[in-house]
């Protein structure tokens, strides 16, 4: 028999005992899949309180991490989220002999991965080990699997997400960290006094971004709607509407390619802010990306390949030419015709499309050159028109824009704006997105001729800023699909998934 069969079966087999197993259980009227628990504590208060506790009776719930057996006792290793290296309890045989549940059942009816409650007193073993004496005890849920050792196979890690967590107490401090994470973001909008909002999923123009997006039909309207690649547009609605300070978290969806920086479905933050300025809003966002990072990991210096990088010092900014020229020797200014770009990107090794305009050749020579050169934080300033279609320019040089994105770790870690509120200047670069568009470059921008009326009511000055959990990634230095919890997958067939587990 093959190996790989050979072991599915096994775990069939054992899946059908823990099958029969919960049968007997129903049969001593014990529900296997209980609907309440009860405990006096969790695990870890036991362990810091067990010396002012010791003799009491308690009760105490948690899952079977290990079980060991002999005669007339059995040890487990109990595990709850709070403790993750676990809290012992003692299963005597003369202390359970008189129970709906005695000790013969727990020996022949109970495995690793079982929930249980036990009641019963906190004393030190022989050993000198804090533990629960069993004197009661009951199923609350029968586990009809057993944990794999380890994941060999990556992929089947992202699929079987619950398992890594289960194996691993790193992966659940990962989550436990993002969402520290998004809850410290909150808190400073919140404590600045923004205003939460929400801005819709679907919409028949998307737009804020430069990203091909998802199509969906709605079967109630029956139309096509675009899932939103950004919240911008809406969120600059409110400003129009009369707020002033509004921001969201939530998903954004792009339907591109997947990479260690790249998810197609992520958490994003994005606040407008009218009547501030764009100094003020750079100066802004960089106490909020501090205050986050403080929070999260409780230290603003952090180690990047080895090296401390210091967060709390004032990151420079650097304006966009300045950088290419200084991370990659490259003066763009030189080339100011796209038949320049294309030239200088060829001697690179770069490849482009035949659509690509200025901006978008411009961006490539620069993503690609002299970004991943940049390890400590700066703030990217003054980018070319072509690169930011909803940027106000800059009234130094119009064809510049006032735009800061946060570079670092050799990428891109956040985007903000002077927000455009010109709306003839706003069409215009919409009409020049568009042909982009129909020229082939499926990310450019569409019309959105609603947005376009909404300014023509009036827009006070407005910056914007936003930042996904790509910062979260790049900080915690893993691919981001290491840090989202049930990322997108190719769809496989159960026997693959089982295979995987072996």
């Amino acid at each position: 028999m093959n190996p790989i069969n050979k072991l599915t079966q096994a775990i069939e087999v054992e899946r059908l005992s823990r099958i029969e197993k919960a049968k007997s259980l129903i049969l001593k009227k014990q529900n296997p899949y209980r609907e309440i628990a009860k405990r006096d504590y969790s695990l870890i208060q036991v362990i810091d309180k067990f010396d002012s506790i010791e003799g009491a009776e308690v009760t105490l719930s948690g899952r079977i991490k290990n079980l060991r057996l002999s005669g007339k006792i059995g040890f487990t290793t109990m595990e709850d989220e709070s403790c993750v290296d676990g809290f012992q309890f003692i299963f005597k045989k003369d202390l359970l002999n008189n129970k709906d549940l005695n000790f013969d059942d727990f020996k022949q009816l109970f495995d690793k991965g079982d929930y249980i409650e036990a009641t019963g007193k906190l004393e030190k073993s022989q050993r000198g080990e804090k533990s629960l004496f069993v004197e009661e005890y009951k199923i609350l849920t029968k586990a009809l699997r057993s944990l794999p050792e380890k994941f060999e196979d990556t992929e089947l890690k992202y699929r079987k997400r619950y398992i890594d967590m289960k194996l691993n107490t790193e992966v659940r401090e990962i989550f436990r960290m993002k969402s520290i994470f998004w809850q410290s973001t909150r808190k400073f909008m919140l404590d600045n006094g923004f205003l939460e909002l929400q801005a819709p999923t679907m919409e028949h123009t998307t737009g804020g971004a430069e990203a091909e997006p998802f199509v969906t039909h709605h079967n109630a309207l029956d139309e096509d709607f675009y899932l939103r690649i950004s919240s911008e547009l809406h969120l600059k609605r409110y400003i129009v509407g009369g707020f002033e300070k509004v921001f969201d978290i939530d998903k954004n969806f792009r339907n591109e390619g997947i990479d260690a920086e790249h998810l197609q479905e992520y958490i994003q933050m994005e606040f407008y802010w009218a009547y501030s300025s764009f100094d003020e809003m750079v100066s802004f966002t960089e106490d909020l990306i501090k205050y986050v990072i403080n929070e999260t990991f409780g230290t603003l210096i952090l180690e990047k390949d080895g090296k401390k990088i210091d967060w709390g010092v004032t990151w420079p900014k650097i304006s966009y030419y300045d950088f290419v020229e200084k991370y990659a020797n490259i003066s763009l200014k030189d080339y100011d015709t796209i038949e320049k770009l294309r030239d200088l990107a060829k001697s690179l090794g770069l490849k482009y499309n035949k659509s690509d305009g200025y901006g978008r050749l411009v961006d490539l020579i620069y993503k690609k050159t002299a970004r991943p050169k940049c390890i400590e934080p700066v703030w990217l300033i003054d980018h070319p028109v072509e690169l930011s279609p909803l940027s106000k320019r800059n009234p130094l040089n119009k064809k510049l824009t006032l735009r800061s994105q946060l570079v670092a770790y050799g990428s891109e870690l956040s985007n903000g704006f002077a927000e455009l509120n010109d709306p003839i200047d706003q069409l215009e670069r919409f009409e020049e997105q568009q042909s982009l568009r129909e020229n082939g470059d499926n990310e450019a921008m569409m019309i959105d001729y609603d947005f376009v009326e909404a300014l023509e009511y009036g827009m006070p000055p407005t910056c914007g800023f936003a930042y996904s959990e790509r910062l979260f990634s790049m900080l915690m230095q893993k691919p981001i699909r290491e840090t989202t919890a049930f990322p997108l997958m190719k769809r496989k067939s159960n026997k693959e998934n089982i295979d995987g587990l072996l």
